[in-house]
């Protein structure tokens, strides 16, 4: 009560940011003594901004932000984790600053990060929602809804039928759509989608799915290894998982793409010896990377087999894409934390790319 009887004492934001700490405005803002005071003292406007502040229940981070902004204080005031915290809630507000300046159209609309806020968001009563930079799934169930991508969002269609889009009012800008299954999309009303097609599970003429498994459970006992070897050879270009890449794992000056691979159960057998101690990457320039990026973010990964030490392995990976053709995956031996160098490019610290360890020519691992 000491601290509210003394607020009452001034009238200015200069004389309370002179009597009081920020940690002493934060505890009167929530007990939103501070917003009766700004606006009693004809700080209407910021008075407003503490009290739905506090009514919407904003972190703690977030809060002690807006009561610097107000009275001019110096974010040295906040703590490491605060300063972290703050720093990834004003880029998520310039970001969304960005979409609602050319979306504002009057209905309900919120920005969404990741599939957690897309659902609140449609709990909310949200009919524009603004998709920022990851994967998500959209209910096609909800009618009325309006999806609008940056940073090269996708949306995941993992659905067995046709899907009439415009006779639900769901209209999609500026995403790509990657589709699991050979469904048809009715989007007349959408603008600059992009369809990756998911649904090739294997290229050319290749084995069907039984004599893949045949060959996976390895060599009988009445074959010889040459002719195993043959047979597992004839296994090309077989879907064994997928990868969605990040732009912050794009490498400019070693013009290297670093991503980690889904990959898909039925091959879990024989990836296994490549998911310990390796990381996989393709080297592509900026222009490609880029390329790539804005037009097959979200791709699926082949794989050719072979039999080496008795067993069946895999002998390259690869994508196939529309713009850049056939990339060759490579691999290297994970980088301990220690081992970590720093690095130029796009996305934080390298990756010690030096000591890496890969095989120039995808006829084989090392």
């Amino acid at each position: 009560m000491e601290n509210e009887k003394s607020l009452l004492k001034c009238y200015s934001l200069q004389e309370a940011k002179e009597n009081f700490s920020l940690d002493e405005l934060f505890t009167l803002a929530k007990k939103k003594n501070l917003s009766e005071w700004l606006e009693m003292n004809l700080y209407t406007n910021e008075g407003k901004k503490i009290s739905e502040a506090v009514n919407n229940q904003i972190s703690d981070a977030e809060l002690k932000f807006l009561i610097c902004k107000i009275f001019d204080l110096s974010l040295e005031n906040l703590s490491a984790d605060e300063f972290e915290e703050i720093s990834s809630y004003v880029a998520k507000n310039q970001h969304k600053e960005l979409f609602f300046e050319n979306h504002a159209d009057g209905r309900k609309s919120a920005f969404v990060e990741n599939q957690r806020e897309l659902i609140q968001a449609l709990k909310d009563g949200a009919e524009v929602l603004f998709l920022y930079g990851v994967e998500f799934r959209i209910p096609v169930e909800w009618y009325n809804r309006t999806y609008i991508g940056k940073n090269n969002s996708i949306i995941d269609f993992n659905f067995d039928g046709d899907i009439d889009l415009d006779e639900r009012n769901i209209i999609l800008e500026d995403v790509q759509i990657f589709l699991h299954n050979p469904i048809t999309l009715k989007m007349d009303n959408s603008k600059n989608v992009k369809i990756l097609n998911g649904t090739k599970k294997a290229l050319g003429i290749h084995p069907t799915l039984k004599e893949i498994f045949e060959i996976m459970r390895g060599r009988s006992p009445f074959e010889s290894a040459r002719d195993f070897k043959r047979r597992a050879e004839d296994i090309r270009g077989i879907a064994v998982g997928k990868v969605l890449l990040e732009d912050k794992n794009y490498f400019y000056d070693e013009e290297i793409f670093k991503f980690q691979p889904q990959w898909d159960l039925e091959y879990i057998s024989v990836v296994k010896n490549f998911l310990q101690d390796r990381e996989f990457f393709i080297n592509l320039s900026p222009q490609h990377a880029e390329l790539l990026y804005t037009n097959e973010r979200k791709q699926q990964i082949f794989a050719d087999f072979t039999y080496i030490d008795g067993k069946l392995t895999i002998l390259n990976l690869y994508f196939e894409t529309v713009k850049l053709g056939r990339i060759a995956i490579k691999t290297s031996l994970q980088i301990k934390p220690e081992k970590i160098s720093s690095g130029s490019g796009i996305g934080g610290l390298g990756y010690g790319l030096n000591i890496i360890t890969a095989y120039e020519n995808c006829e084989g691992w090392e």
